[in-house]
């Protein structure tokens, strides 16, 4: 027995002294340079980024304590800034036994003084992006929480004096700002806080968001806060309200508002392309779906338009494809004019770069806008997007009533089909549109149909309204490349063809025109009275943006007016001649034509005199051959 217990204790002895011993170069290691090394070795190892530690100090338990002190991971080779990520010290607990199921638990985790770089190359690579170190990739995938359960569970987390820079050259991006947590308003749990300022393209853009604090990441039962605000220039974009799982986001309640002064502006901001606008107002509410964005129960305010629908981004295909679906109840034309660069005729809800094209076109007197329509930014996004207008007010000169159109976009090249105008008195004006930007040339293409166009509707708001009678039919077939409307329409190639087969207009109009002095004089006195058309047909044939009038004349009891000359869209000018060749005898008669001269955008009218004083004419004109003529011009090349 004794032999047994002499054994048992010489044994115990050996153990205690070995546990000990080992107990000592656990210590030893862990608080040598050894550890420190070991921990360099391996991080760099792992993050394919040189690391540094200064020191490392372990508190060992069932819950230990880490202290890293000097850290500091370099940048990616082709990045600017010397590191990507330098921390003063990273101070956390961590809970050993939940290791063993794989639960990363730590009670507190405080980030004393972190600085991050955060750089995208010009191949849009990320400098935080480990893909060249499969081992990683592997890792972060595994790591990566799939939903908010599989968070790590950190019980107290602060950040002192964070640092966060944000630098992208392609896209012309700089930002610096600061990173904090802080407690919450009203005595609420802590918060994460973070404020950037900088640059995009030139313009400022300046970003604030507060959100819940880590801990709320795990926690289950409440949903994670944001509230984010963003702007760049003029533009505005805020998003506020809670999600269930902020890694799914699944259960949102996001309220969504952008505003600025030309929706074109969020290109840079937000890699949409959106149209060209006078200022707007959007509200909705932002949801997900795997791989899809959602934009729902969206609310639109464009210039003095009003819309509502749908907006969906997936993210699954490549390139991205937005479908959107919208509806206005009260659309008014003129702000549909930023689309071609010009500016809406009203003053109210014009940005201030609309307002300057407007000034430049009245200086010059050009009537087309030379405004560079940025259409490379259709290669960035597919798009399908309808718009039903229920009701459209245009000026009195276009008498469109509603209109609805779909646009296609694939890989630059957009196609507006079909495209439906419904006009006052039930006409329609219908066909497509498309512009095909997969060049630095883009290649605009139009084909119009016009339909049974009360021709009254145009002369709305004018005296001549209720003596002007007749149907239009006409068609439009024209090309032409260009940055802006201006080259667009100074090369174009086609045709335009309108006929009108019976009707009537005022004849101080065509008293006037035609130089009839006395009919004029007479009609001044007892009122502007109906005199019948037999037939009205014009062709407007366009070479390389010169245009010249082919078989342009109007029939009437009294006289057949006929329009000569040409418009050169490159100047924006014309140069026309109405005469007038009378049918029976007029007293008085000038023996001239009506000259049109100068800028299209405000022509002088003068008389080209070749009598000086007013004689009887003997008129011979015969009427028209209408319906010969009018198919040659509808149905010709």
């Amino acid at each position: 027995m004794k032999r047994a217990a002499k054994i048992l204790g010489w044994t115990a002895g050996v153990v205690l002294g070995l546990l000990i011993i080992a107990a000592a170069a656990v210590y030893f290691v862990a608080t040598s340079d050894y550890l420190r090394g070991q921990l360099e070795g391996r991080a760099s190892d792992f993050t394919g980024r040189k690391t540094k530690i200064a020191k490392v100090d372990i508190g060992w338990g069932w819950t230990s304590n880490v202290k890293l002190e000097g850290v500091e991971v370099a940048n990616a080779k082709w990045g600017k800034a010397p590191y990507m990520l330098k921390v003063d010290q990273i101070d956390f607990d961590i809970r050993l036994w939940p290791l063993l199921g794989g639960n990363l638990v730590l009670p507190r985790l405080v980030l004393r003084k972190p600085e991050v770089q955060v750089e995208v190359g010009e191949k849009e690579q990320l400098n935080w992006s480990m893909s060249e170190t499969p081992v990683v990739t592997g890792a972060a995938k595994a790591l990566e929480p799939e939903d908010r359960y599989e968070a790590p569970l950190v019980g107290k987390f602060e950040v002192t004096e964070g640092k966060l820079g944000y630098r992208d050259t392609k896209r012309k991006l700089e930002l610096d700002g600061t990173v904090s947590t802080a407690a919450g308003t009203a005595g609420e749990g802590p918060q994460a806080e973070l404020a950037l300022k900088g640059k995009l393209e030139g313009q400022p853009l300046d970003v604030k968001f507060v959100g819940g604090s880590v801990l709320m990441l795990r926690d289950t039962e409440q949903p994670y806060p944001l509230d984010l605000n963003v702007s760049f220039g003029a533009t505005k974009l805020k998003a506020k309200g809670t999600v269930q799982d902020p890694f799914k986001w699944t259960g949102a309640n996001v309220d969504l508002t952008l505003s600025g002064p030309n929706l074109s502006d969020i290109y840079p901001l937000l890699g949409i392309p959106g149209p060209p606008t006078p200022p707007y107002t959007i509200v909705g509410k932002l949801e997900r779906e795997p791989g899809l964005w959602k934009f729902v129960q969206s609310k639109w305010r464009v210039g003095e338009s009003d819309l509502t629908g749908e907006v969906t981004i997936d993210e699954r295909r490549k390139p991205e494809v937005l479908t959107a679906k919208l509806v206005s109840q009260k659309l008014v034309f003129e702000d549909m004019a930023p689309l071609v660069g010009a500016t809406p005729a009203r003053k109210t809800n014009v940005s201030p770069k609309q307002a300057q094209t407007q000034a430049q076109l009245e200086a010059s007197g050009d009537l087309f806008p030379n405004v560079p329509l940025h259409v490379e930014k259709l290669r960035a996004m597919n798009m399908d997007v309808t718009l039903d207008a229920k009701r459209v007010i245009a000026p009195p000169w276009l008498p469109v009533q509603a209109l609805s159109f779909r646009v296609l976009i694939q890989g630059g090249n957009a196609t507006v089909k079909p495209l439906t105008l419904s006009v006052l008195g039930g006409g329609s004006i219908a066909g497509e549109l498309g512009i095909d930007a997969r060049t630095d040339d883009p290649k605009v293409r139009t084909s119009l149909r016009l339909t049974d166009i009360e021709l009254k509707n145009f002369f709305r708001e004018s005296r001549y309204f209720d003596t002007t009678q007749g149907k239009i039919q006409g068609r439009v077939q024209l090309v032409g490349n260009g940055r802006s409307l201006a080259h667009v329409m100074g090369t174009a190639n086609g045709h335009m063809a309108f006929a009108l087969g019976g009707g009537s207009v005022s004849s101080l109009m065509v008293s006037l025109a035609g130089l009839q002095i006395f009919d004029a004089l007479v009609l001044y006195v007892t009122g502007d009275n109906r005199i019948p058309i037999k037939c009205a047909v014009g062709r407007l044939n366009f070479q390389q943006g010169n245009v010249s009038f082919d078989r342009t004349l109007l029939d009437t009891q009294k006289s057949v007016l006929h329009v000569k000359g040409q418009l050169s869209l490159k100047s924006q000018a014309v140069n026309a001649e109405i005469d007038s060749d009378p049918k029976s005898f007029d007293l008085l008669d000038l023996h001239g034509a009506v000259m049109v001269q100068g800028k299209l955008r405000t022509p002088q009218i003068s008389l080209g005199r070749v009598i000086p004083i007013p004689t009887p004419v003997f008129g011979n004109a015969k009427d028209v051959p209408c319906a010969g003529l009018t198919q040659q011009i509808l149905s010709g090349p």
